[in-house]
């Protein structure tokens, strides 16, 4: 959460205000924040959030829904970062140069690829259970699969490949991307503001005729993906580790990318059905930021966009994690340098307890000063780097607050673990002397100043906040609940949260050192 709001509020003070003052801040910079801001709701649900702001005849073009890994079934695991890849695949009209005549493949491709899919989980079943797999079924999968690769090959000769990034080339785009999170995901792009009707057009028409085509084709880059990026990194496998070991229901267990069992076996027509239920107006913010008419903007969105159907209210979500008294404890044998994940489960934003942890957070790893980079990097030079994220995995629901380490080689984790223990304790008993307060907070301002001034990083955060929370403006009433933050609300986290009956532990072993 902290780093949203640094990069926001820096975005933010460098436009307006050339100097910061405390209370003063808050009340006017919200104020003149809303007087270049405009929000509008269609009848479909579909919200935008418009910003002016800088000289450049640019805009940042941001669109988030709100669906995530969090949405997905245990079967589904993995679906919405593989929609999020096959969106860039094209439409009716784009990506293609003829769709009458390759539709007849894709449906082909469709219907058996899906029937590959059933007979190769049929396969794998008998291996489990130890059974023979008979060989009409063996021969039954090779004939598949030499028809669809052949279906394959007849509809390759109609695709144009990544033809919407090469529409945007011509039309002088920057950072054409998306990303997918427990949360949310996300479309974006920069281009000269004249070129937003050609952006509307292309987004609008990606939700209203989107064709999967290159479905196994991709999901099969998925599965490489996740190979390279997780399987073979011991950090990613630690991570992935820690969370299906620290939530026991919710499921925020689950990676993001999906599991290497699943990711192979996710069928189009679930996937399909996965973008029917989620991808809807009223689980979706659009972002403009930058130099543009708002009146002309807003009759482009509404051309394009007030024709999609509106979605069905989501309920609300019945699992809420419950951890167990007990601390948790994992080992973890990979290939890589040893690392170590320490973490509890507390309340997600606008939970005030939230701010308390943002500010112990910094007091306890933010910068060289701060008390256990001292103590277990300066000090006691047991670790390479420690580090703390608090919100991890996603901010929608119960999440952790989490310290990341790297201990040095041959280092015991139980020394760095006990030292971690006592500055916690220390914080609980004695809480923060208020030059140390005031110091943190003074320099979390002053990150805002450091980084630099971008359309794009306010985009992010306006789609952000009013897609979670359901208005921008929550990022100024986070920054008012971290300067109002005491000493004593800090020190009640210690024996609300972080006991050692609630802790989860993880440690990653070198396997070469054994």
């Amino acid at each position: 959460m902290m780093s949203k709001l640094r990069i926001f509020f820096l975005c933010f003070t460098l436009q307006f205000l050339p100097l910061f003052s405390e209370d003063a801040f808050f009340g006017t910079s919200l104020s003149q924040f809303r007087e270049n801001t405009k929000t509008i709701q269609l009848e479909n649900g579909l919200t935008v959030v418009m910003m002016k702001r800088g000289t450049s005849p640019t805009v940042a073009l941001y669109i988030k829904f709100l669906v995530g890994a969090v949405d997905e079934t245990p079967e589904e695991s993995g679906t919405a970062h593989l929609l999020e890849h096959m969106l860039f695949k094209g439409t009716k009209s784009v990506g293609t140069t003829d769709f009458q005549k390759e539709e007849k493949y894709q449906k082909q491709i469709e219907v058996w690829g899906t029937e590959l899919d059933d007979l190769k989980l049929k396969r794998r079943d008998l291996l489990t259970r130890g059974e023979i797999v008979p060989k009409a079924l063996e021969e039954e999968i090779e004939t598949l699969n030499r028809r669809l690769k052949n279906l394959i090959q007849l509809q390759d000769e109609f695709i144009v490949k990544n033809e919407d990034s090469y529409i945007y080339e011509q039309n002088g785009e920057m950072g054409f991307n998306a990303y997918t999170s427990q949360d949310v995901t996300n479309y974006q792009i920069q281009l000269p503001n004249n070129r937003i009707e050609i952006w509307a057009k292309i987004e609008s028409d990606r939700l209203k005729n989107p064709i999967l085509r290159e479905y196994y084709t991709e999901r099969d880059v998925v599965i490489e993906e996740r190979r390279m990026r997780t399987d073979d990194v011991g950090g990613a496998v630690l991570r992935e580790k820690f969370f299906s070991t620290a939530f026991e229901s919710h499921p925020y267990r689950k990676p993001v990318i999906g599991y290497s069992a699943e990711i192979p076996y996710l069928k189009i027509e679930e996937t399909k059905a996965f973008f029917e239920r989620h991808y809807t107006p009223n689980r979706m913010v659009i972002s403009v930021v930058g130099q543009f008419d708002f009146l002309e903007t807003e009759a482009i969105i509404r051309k394009y966009f007030s024709d999609l159907k509106p979605g069905k209210p989501r309920p609300p979500y019945k699992i809420e994690e419950k951890s167990f008294p007990g601390e948790k404890r994992f080992k973890v044998l990979h290939p890589s340098a040893s690392q170590m994940m320490m973490g509890w489960i507390k309340p997600p934003y606008p939970h005030k307890d939230n701010a308390s942890f943002d500010i112990l957070s910094s007091i306890l790893t933010s910068g060289t000063g701060s008390r256990l980079y001292k103590r277990l990097v300066l000090e006691e030079k047991l670790v390479l780097n420690i580090g703390a994220v608090n919100g991890y995995p996603g901010e929608r629901y119960k999440n952790y607050f989490v310290f990341f380490i790297s201990p040095n080689e041959g280092v015991d984790p139980n020394k760095i673990e006990t030292i971690i223990w006592e500055e916690i304790n220390r914080i609980g008993q004695q809480g923060i002397p208020k030059e140390e307060l005031e110091k943190v907070k003074n320099q979390m301002v002053s990150d805002f100043m450091k980084t630099m001034d971008k359309n794009g990083t306010i985009a992010d955060l306006l789609s952000y906040y009013q897609l979670l929370y359901g208005d921008w403006s929550g990022l100024f009433s986070q920054y008012q609940t971290i300067m109002n933050t005491s000493s004593s609300d800090i020190q009640s986290l210690i024996p609300k949260y972080l006991t050692k009956d609630l802790v989860v532990i993880g440690v990653l072993e070198d396997i070469r050192k054994k």
